[in-house]
């Protein structure tokens, strides 16, 4: 059984999923999204305030990807792998409530559940990345790595 952490990432992926593609634009779409899904209420809110933080931090998340992400563009990668990576990132950068290594643990599991394992290995080497650097300009060393 998935935890509610793991399922609400993965509602909250879905959403931004949606969002991405501009069809969940407002509360009628996200209110349709919720009555097809079982979720419990805390599932709910945990997805809606990880898509809610993302959404809000969008342009300083993608400018961290942007950078850590050497020879590809954003906007190139996949909706699923660019999504799961800024959730993920929102996790990482603004949020902080858990551990880099489980943070990019959850995102490899994640892309392995939506897409394929070296989808996985992408996001977990970019994560990695943004999770050492935002170490480094905090004066620390990372032991973000999360094994693929």
């Amino acid at each position: 059984m998935q935890t509610l952490r793991r399922q609400g990432r993965s509602f909250a992926l879905q959403l931004l999923y949606q969002a991405d593609l501009g069809q969940v634009d407002d509360a009628a779409a996200r209110d349709r999204f919720w009555g097809g899904s079982k979720a419990s209420k805390k599932v709910r809110a945990f997805a809606t305030d990880l898509v809610t933080a993302t959404l809000a931090h969008r342009r300083e998340i993608d400018r961290s990807l942007t950078s850590a992400l050497k020879e590809w563009k954003l906007q190139r990668l996949s909706v699923v792998v660019r999504n799961v990576l800024r959730l993920s990132a929102c996790e990482l950068l603004v949020i902080r409530t858990e551990p880099p290594a489980a943070i990019i643990n959850e995102a490899v599991e994640l892309t392995r559940t939506f897409m394929d394992e070296d989808s996985a290995k992408f996001v977990n080497s970019v994560l990695d990345k943004m999770a050492r650097e935002r170490d480094e300009e905090n004066g620390r060393s990372s032991q973000a790595g999360a094994s693929p």
